[in-house]
């Protein structure tokens, strides 16, 4: 499967344009033994509201996760925030 262009998004989520035009959103790890990248396919999207929809939700659950957000009103400034990020990010891939 050859590959064109794509962007990372919080050195966590990579999104690549595949041959046919679809777009591919990548989950990136690191093996803590040998510190190598693994790229594992999420989800592959021809739509690319719906791939906006899921990169913004994947990373609003992170910063959940992890605590970087604790209320409301940091959910809904980080929801405006990643959205403008995504957006931009795929706009690259448009370009």
């Amino acid at each position: 499967m050859a590959t064109h262009k794509s962007v990372l998004l919080n050195n966590w989520l990579k999104v690549t344009v595949m041959d046919n035009g679809d777009l591919a959103l990548k989950d990136i790890k690191r093996d803590k033994g040998t510190g190598e990248k693994t790229e594992a396919v999420i989800a592959i999207y021809a739509n690319q509201l719906n791939l906006l929809s899921d990169m913004v939700n994947l990373l609003l659950k992170r910063a959940i996760y992890l605590k970087q957000i604790t209320n409301f009103d940091e959910f809904a400034k980080l929801t405006e925030e990643l959205s403008a990020a995504c957006r931009a990010e795929l706009n690259k891939l448009n370009a």
